[in-house]
This record gives C-alpha cells, sequence and structure tokens, in this order.
C-alpha cells in the first residue's frame, strides 16, 4: 500500500520528450546567426540544468561562446521555443493513466523543472497536463533550483504538503540529487536524459515505464514501515 501523500515530478524526460521540439528551437537560432544545426543526441546531452547552461553548450559547440551571448540569444530560443511548444513533443507511454489514478487515490502532484515558466506554462498546457498539478515551480519562480534540494521543498511548501510523506519521481542525476538534498525518497525512469550511468544514481527504486510508478510507491512505502 502506499503510504505517500505528495509526489513530484519533473518534466523534461520523465513526463515528456521534448527534445525535438527544443532541438527545433535551437536549431532555428542557429540558423539565424549562420552556425551549424545540432542533432538530437547532441541536444539531449545539454539539457537538465535549465535554458541558461544549455546556451552556453551549444554556443561553445557551434563555434565559441562569450557572457554576451546569454542576453543576446537566450531571449531569441525562449520566443521562438514558446511560440512552437509542443509541435513534436510526446507524453511518455502510461504518464496519464498513473496521473489519472494517483489524482483519483487523492494524492497532491507538484512539477518541478530547471525550465523557465515562459516554455514550460504553454507546454504543459498544449499537452494537457497542467490540471494534474497544484503546484508548478520552474527554474525563475525559485532562488534555488535542482539540484538544490530547497527547490522541492518550496514546491511542497506550495502544494501545503508534507516533506516527510512525499517522494520525488525524475529522470537525471539533477534530480535525484535535488531529492537527497532535500531528504526525499527518489524513484527515477530509466528513459529520461540521465548524463551519468544509471547504476550510480543514488535512487531508492529504477522504473522503466511510467505504469510502474505505483509498485515502486507500494515498495518504498513497504520499507519504510518495517524499517
Amino acid at each position: 500500500m502506499n503510504s505517500f501523500k505528495a509526489i513530484i515530478f519533473d518534466l523534461d524526460g520523465t513526463l515528456i520528450d521534448s527534445v525535438p521540439d527544443v532541438r527545433a528551437a535551437v536549431n532555428r537560432v542557429l540558423d539565424e546567426i549562420g552556425r551549424p544545426s545540432l542533432s538530437l543526441e547532441d541536444i539531449t546531452g545539454m539539457i537538465g540544468e535549465g535554458a541558461q547552461v544549455m546556451l552556453k553548450k551549444v554556443m561553445e559547440q557551434t563555434g565559441g561562446y562569450t557572457p554576451d551571448m546569454e542576453e543576446e540569444y537566450l531571449g531569441r530560443f525562449l520566443e521562438t521555443y514558446k511560440a512552437h511548444p509542443a509541435d513534436h513533443t510526446l507524453v511518455y507511454p502510461g504518464v496519464f493513466n498513473v496521473l489519472d489514478q494517483l489524482k483519483a487515490d487523492g494524492i497532491s502532484l507538484g512539477l518541478c523543472t530547471n525550465k523557465p515558466s515562459t516554455t514550460t506554462l504553454p507546454a504543459v498546457a498544449a499537452l494537457d497536463l497542467e490540471k494534474y498539478f497544484e503546484a508548478i515551480v520552474c527554474a525563475d519562480m525559485v532562488k534555488h533550483r535542482k539540484p538544490d534540494g530547497r527547490h522541492l521543498l518550496n514546491i511542497l511548501e506550495r502544494m501545503g504538503a508534507d516533506p516527510k510523506s512525499a517522494v520525488m519521481v525524475g529522470d537525471s542525476e539533477t534530480d535525484i540529487a535535488a531529492a537527497v538534498d532535500a531528504g526525499l525518497p527518489a524513484i527515477a525512469v530509466s528513459y529520461g536524459y540521465c548524463h551519468v550511468p544509471l547504476d550510480e544514481l543514488p535512487c531508492d527504486i529504477l522504473i522503466d515505464n511510467m505504469s510502474e510508478l505505483p509498485r515502486a510507491l507500494a515498495e518504498i512505502s513497504k520499507g519504510q514501515s518495517t524499517s
């Protein structure tokens, strides 16, 4: 039986595969400034720490980066991504069914992402995901973002949830580090954008499909009750 009352989800790589639209927005900007386009594999290796960090990596790989480029090109990227938030983005298998089940069970759900709100909120709305979450907290809405655990604790505070009855679900080392820092149990999905070997993630359970989440929650709850 699941004893958790609140679950925090990461977005990209956990609930949605957004790399195709991120890549499209990046390549539109690169084309404007006469730089070579990047592949899906290139972009996948750059995401997870927010738009600013990704932009720096993009510029470094395509011809060089200087600090003034953030002001010049970040706005262009965010605007073109905002205009096309979900043209090619897909919700991973099992996500809608599990979110429906969790809501029906009375569990509070929060969304924690290092994406800025200007691109997160249009994407979540376009994919019909916003209705599930009591709180959505993006990188630009907090002083401390993942891997800082205060990002997660901020969401729980907004949800009115007790950290002792909460769990984090994510796909990357950034998500799991945030959970560890916040003192929360962590469930990792194996299909996302992790940049380290999965067996190095200090998560409680690794799942291969979101449909496995209820079982994972029950297993962690059982372990807590017997410890």
